[in-house]
């Protein structure tokens, strides 16, 4: 739990607010690790090696993409919670 994000790993399920976000696998699998580091800045190569497994050779935008993907999701009508450190990565942290 994160602020008001919950993630169930027996179940994959996902709340935000009280309301249930559906993710796919791979979305489910990075927010799964941006919240098991919170308010830690998070390279786009190390989301790259956790959640790919392995070096895309240069397609990093792969991780820009399922970011998008989960900021739709999960900061849709919500104070935003995934920002961007411009130069460093991505980092989770609670809405105030």
């Amino acid at each position: 739990m994160v602020g008001d994000l919950v993630l169930n790993e027996d179940s994959h399920e996902v709340t935000r607010g009280g309301q249930d976000v559906t993710l796919t696998a791979t979305e489910f699998e990075l927010l799964r690790y941006l919240m098991r580091n919170p308010k830690r800045v998070l390279s786009k190569a190390q989301i790259l090696d956790r959640v790919w497994n392995y070096d895309f050779g240069g397609q990093a935008n792969v991780v820009e993409l399922y970011i998008s993907y989960l900021r739709k999701k999960i900061d849709h009508g919500h104070e935003p919670m995934i920002h961007t450190m411009r130069g460093a990565g991505y980092i989770l942290r609670p809405a105030r």
